[in-house]
């Protein structure tokens, strides 16, 4: 071998050496810098997100503080029944509900079960007694439970069911003397407040809120909140658990908060781990609202190792430079590196990254224009993944739009349609068959017209729960128009596809979570038509065999089921 290819070797196995060396030791350098500046970060993050969540909160108590407190709210409730007292309290409640944020108030009164309420548009104007509450009903537990606990002042998130809205509700104790007469306070717009408050909008910075059990009580993810939490034993509560991964975590985040109530240090961080990520929690005490703040920055998101490689590149650099400049001396000084940049543009005019052995570590001008060009070529490759990145989402986003029905969450028509035509494919290779369920909500007209569309809405997501939690997670449902929903039933017989309908139907038949108005259950009831198909038949065939199906159901008294007799 001769002496230029070795020392050729030597120098490029020095190169590797020094620099898998110098990445270690800038790595952990990096490492440390970032968990000291994070802990320092999470103090002050804290800190700040706290005065910013207790600002709009404070007012709103003070208010509603006010309210429980009136002279005239006090007299009233006395003598609920007068009406010029009556007319008086309301008079009151009015004049707040303009200086609360949301505009709005709702007053409950112990002694008669009366609850009043008004929202920011007056749209109970005259008519602010909204219903009378019963400690026999789950939705009302929230006010027995708030009274039996005798705390002047508590927050909950939760939804009002005969109202049709979910608020992060400000309740304080109305007392004449040391009796507790009832409750008063405001609803905050709980979506207003988590954009607001809770998601700050900072990358790589997230907050939430949880009560003294870890019961999560606001998060930019609403559905993990949980609601009515004053009404829930600990176990069915969506609490802190959910986050984080390692039992470890729990514990040190529950130590963390009982640190809070005991040492008087105002924040306490630790480090966790959620979804496989690692974060720093800082957590603060906000004896205010009694709730606490959990702060997770994720700390790969705020100050990146990457950050610090910058030392070992320029050290790589170097070090190039001086092969390149070993090289240059065997005569290549001009015409090699020119060859090489014009390969490296080839290959980006391909969509390619210049390759990793370009030479960047020269001084010169043509050292410079290369370390400027892989920069510029990096730059255009990321700007085109995320772009791509992009273009894949907006379309996966369509897609999901035109085939999903925004009301249920089920398949519309164009969704099951194709669903249908698979399944009849499918069923064509495997000499299998399938089954088609038509259902139509029997009476659903006279819902909307005797209680509205809002609850006849209501009704359409109740019936769409209820045929989701029912059918096999292979099997596909749909709204197919107004109030008829569609089921596909893979490798299905007769027996099973009329077993499947009756379940629909008793389970549709059995639900009473709807509420009128007035707070009686409304019942509902389902027609359901069925037929069977095969690879043989095409969509049109089995769908006019399920219709014909359901026309009978429907003719032989509603709320049944009848299936279509096999095509010859």
């Amino acid at each position: 071998m001769n002496l230029k290819p070795r020392i050729l070797i030597l120098t490029a196995s020095l190169v590797v050496v020094s620099a898998i060396a110098a990445w270690g030791m800038v790595r952990e350098l990096g490492e440390g810098i970032i968990e000291e500046w994070a802990l320092r970060h999470a103090e002050k993050q804290v800190l700040y997100d706290k005065a910013r969540t207790l600002q709009p909160v404070l007012r709103e108590i003070a208010l509603a503080r006010q309210l429980a407190n009136s002279q005239q709210i006090r007299e009233w409730t006395r003598d609920p029944d007068n009406p010029q007292l009556t007319r008086r309290a309301i008079a009151e409640m009015e004049t707040f509900r303009l200086n609360f944020a949301d505009r709005n108030y709702f007053i409950a009164l112990l002694g008669n079960g009366r609850y009043y309420y008004n929202n920011a548009e007056d749209e109970f104007g005259g008519r602010q007694y909204r219903y009378a509450l019963d400690p026999d009903k789950a939705e009302d537990r929230w006010f027995y439970d708030i009274i039996q606990q005798q705390r002047d002042m508590h927050i909950n998130v939760n939804p009002d069911v005969n109202l049709g809205v979910t608020k992060l509700w400000i309740d304080v104790l109305i007392r004449d003397g040391q009796k507790i007469v009832g409750v008063a306070g405001t609803g905050l717009d709980l979506t207003r407040f988590i954009r607001e408050v809770v998601d700050s909008g900072q990358p790589g910075i997230t907050s939430l809120f949880v009560d003294h059990g870890g019961a999560i009580q606001a998060y930019r993810d609403q559905r993990m909140i949980d609601f009515a939490s004053i009404t829930k034993k600990p176990g069915e509560r969506n609490s802190l658990d959910l986050l984080l991964d390692r039992d470890t975590d729990r514990q040190a985040v529950k130590a963390a908060m009982k640190e809070l109530e005991t040492s008087g240090v105002t924040v306490v961080s630790r480090f966790v781990e959620v979804q496989g990520k690692r974060y720093l929690a800082g957590v603060a005490y906000l004896p205010e609202i009694d709730w606490y703040e959990i702060t997770l920055l994720d700390l790969d998101t705020l100050l990146p190792i990457s950050s610090f490689t910058g030392i070992l590149t320029v050290y790589a650099l170097t070090l190039l430079g001086a092969l390149a400049l070993f090289n240059f001396a065997m005569g290549r000084f001009v015409l090699g590196p020119l060859a090489e940049l014009e390969t490296a543009v080839s290959r980006v005019q391909l969509g390619e990254f210049p390759p990793e052995s370009l030479s960047s570590g020269r001084t010169d001008e043509i050292g410079r224009l290369m370390l400027h060009f892989r920069s510029m070529a990096q730059s255009l490759l990321q700007s085109k993944q995320e772009l791509e990145s992009k273009v894949r989402e907006r379309t996966e986003a369509l897609d999901r739009l035109t085939k999903i029905d925004p009301l249920t969450e089920l398949l519309n028509r164009r969704g099951m349609s194709g669903r249908i035509d698979e399944e009849i494919s499918r069923a064509g290779r495997e000499d299998g068959r399938f089954g088609i369920l038509w259902l139509d909500i029997d009476d659903f007209k006279d819902i909307n017209d005797r209680h509205g569309h809002v609850l006849g809405d209501l009704a359409l997501k109740t019936v769409a729960e209820i045929i989701r939690s029912v059918v096999r997670p292979y099997d596909s449902a749909a709204r197919w128009g107004g109030d008829e929903f569609l089921v596909l039933v893979r490798d299905c017989d007769e027996a099973r596809l009329r077993a499947l309908g009756e379940r629909i139907r008793q389970a549709i038949e059995a639900c009473d979570r709807l509420r009128a108005a007035d707070g009686s259950a409304l019942r509902l009831g389902a027609s359901i038509g069925g037929a069977l198909g095969d690879g043989g038949r095409d969509s049109e065939a089995v769908l006019h065999d399920a219709d014909r199906a359901l026309y009978v159901a429907k003719n032989a008294g509603r709320n049944r089921v009848e299936l279509a007799p096999p095509a010859a």
